[in-house]
């Protein structure tokens, strides 16, 4: 049977969500170990998290998970058109502009020759906004998982070859493979087997042990902020000790009244723990670039992002990111990503009161993608009971 085209899958005036994966030529592991060849190319998942949050931060696309593999790379994406229309023409021009730069300057950095992007001119923004054919196409663009994809790929090849000195074939075993998640309760399996992946492929053995997840990252980013919690309240406790310890009298109560004098209150303000900076840390680290995992709300609202990040607030589980990092944990702990592994006692409420029923939710976590080849949701060929893995040889890895 033939495979079924973009166009007949996603609607690119409809926000969809889709599970994609794109394999390694001969599943070779070109982004990892290779034992056989003992040659090492994990380095290169560092390339793609840059990619990722380089895209994250332009595109109208929602970065809901992903895990990056030795021989194939997963992400859950969401195109947001109703989020790309919000934005003027300019600011459409930008965007495209810095994604894809007309132009790059030369310089070496530890010994290698680099090409770094140069910024659009403001006339170069200008021109392209101003030409409405071109910007109407670029709106497209920006929302669609299939450039999404095409861009990410296509710098990773163009790098790999580069390092390797001169191409060595394809890179990339074809296009990639998509599944569109047509109900969003086949969404919970789904961000489940990807982020089992890696626990599942035996090169970890919990959510720490493999840095190239959503999981991971989502998990970085609580301790981030837990520890920069603790942070401004040992620094509001060290200055509460401070202020106990001075001795009582004219003197205390004139330098008082000096921290409370006009000229004195930009200092002050700076020693309030209140407004302390955060302990310093990448963003990657924080993991800002991701789609927030809480759904707030089910109205038509954008919700855009104005922090530069990603392009939108817009959750899309029931649950909160910490409900969700426990079902992860809870399914590696008992081991459910392991065929035939019965179903304890206890399970995870989001699990357990969910709509499909806490059977079919495990088994997607893992085997997802041999599940559904090109719909998860209410269409009749994409049904779990209909579905077998006989019938869906496995493209999605």
């Amino acid at each position: 049977m033939s495979r079924k085209t973009r166009g007949s899958l996603i609607n690119p005036n409809e926000v969809t969500i889709a599970h994609t994966v794109a394999k390694t030529s001969r599943n070779l592991f070109l982004l990892g170990e290779d034992f056989a060849t003992r040659t090492s190319n994990s380095h290169r998942k560092d390339w793609i998290l840059d990619i990722l949050e380089f895209q994250s931060s332009l595109m109208a696309i929602d970065l809901l998970d992903f895990a990056l593999m030795g021989n194939h790379i997963h992400q859950v994406l969401r195109s947001r058109p109703d989020v790309v229309k919000k934005w003027s023409d300019r600011e459409v021009a930008r965007r495209w502009l810095t994604l894809c730069p007309r132009s790059k300057k030369r310089q070496e950095v530890d010994g290698q020759v680099q090409y770094v992007p140069i910024p659009p001119k403001e006339s170069q923004i200008d021109n392209l906004a101003k030409n409405k054919k071109r910007i109407k196409k670029t709106r497209a663009q920006l929302s669609s998982i299939s450039w999404w994809m095409r861009l990410s790929c296509q710098k990773v090849a163009q790098r790999a070859n580069k390092e390797d000195g001169g191409s060595m074939g394809p890179l990339w075993k074809g296009r990639f493979h998509a599944t569109v998640i047509e109900d969003l309760s086949y969404l919970l399996g789904c961000c489940l087997y990807v982020d089992l992946n890696a626990v599942q492929a035996s090169i970890a053995e919990n959510i720490e042990g493999y840095d190239y997840t959503s999981a991971k990252i989502r998990l970085d980013m609580i301790r981030y902020r837990q520890k920069a919690k603790e942070d401004q309240q040992a620094q509001a406790d060290n200055q509460t000790v401070q202020i106990d310890s001075k001795a009582e009298g004219p003197a205390a109560q004139a330098q008082e009244n000096a921290a409370e004098a006009p000229e004195n209150k930009a200092s002050q303000s700076n020693r309030d723990p209140k407004k302390a900076a955060p302990v310093s840390v990448s963003r990657l680290s924080r993991g800002e670039f991701l789609s927030l995992v809480k759904l707030e709300t089910l109205s038509s609202d954008p919700q855009l992002h104005e922090d530069g990040y990603r392009c939108s607030d817009k959750g899309f589980l029931e649950y909160t990111v910490e409900e969700y990092l426990d079902a992860v944990e809870w399914c590696i702990r008992n081991k459910l990503f392991q065929a035939g592994a019965e179903l304890p006692a206890e399970v995870p409420a989001c699990i357990k009161n969910h709509s499909l029923g806490a059977e079919v939710v495990v088994r997607q976590a893992r085997e997802f993608g041999e599940m559904y080849r090109y719909r998860a949701g209410s269409k009749p060929d994409s049904n779990v009971q209909q579905t077998s893995s006989a019938d869906t040889a496995s493209e999605s890895g």
